[in-house]
């Protein structure tokens, strides 16, 4: 079943499809692709993520996952323990010059099974990790 909005032409109402009714520089199919690319990876060494990305990290080591370093706000890096490990192999999420909530430090996953979810806000505040 296609998708319709009902716009008002001045006479009547005339169904269009959602494309039609969004005005052609508030976002293109382009954008949303980037934005929600969410590719998932296992991850057994030390890496530079990358934006959009799910990161697995093998545990079994201590591991460094080093943030983007030329983020745009709204970019995101996920990071899971997936050995379940993370309390005695540390994973480092290395800030690459950009805060992490404000602060101009690495962070440190030490929790078995934990996850991070990390935000680009701007300069100020850097990575929000949530």
């Amino acid at each position: 079943m296609a998708k319709t909005i009902k716009v008002w032409s001045g006479t009547e109402w005339v169904n269009v499809g959602i494309m039609a009714a969004i005005p052609p520089d508030y976002v293109t199919q382009a954008d949303l692709i980037q934005r929600k690319k969410e590719v998932s990876e296992t991850v057994s060494s030390n890496i530079t993520a990358q934006v959009g990305y799910r990161y697995f990290v093998d545990t079994t080591s201590e591991r460094t996952i080093t943030l983007p370093a030329t983020p745009s706000v709204g970019d995101e890096v996920q990071i899971f323990d997936a050995t379940g490990t993370a309390s005695t192999h540390n994973i480092t999420i290395g800030r690459n010059g950009k805060n992490i909530n404000g602060v101009a430090e690495n962070a440190i996953i030490d929790v078995d099974k934990a996850a991070a979810v990390l935000v680009y806000t701007g300069l100020t505040l850097g990575w929000r990790l949530g």
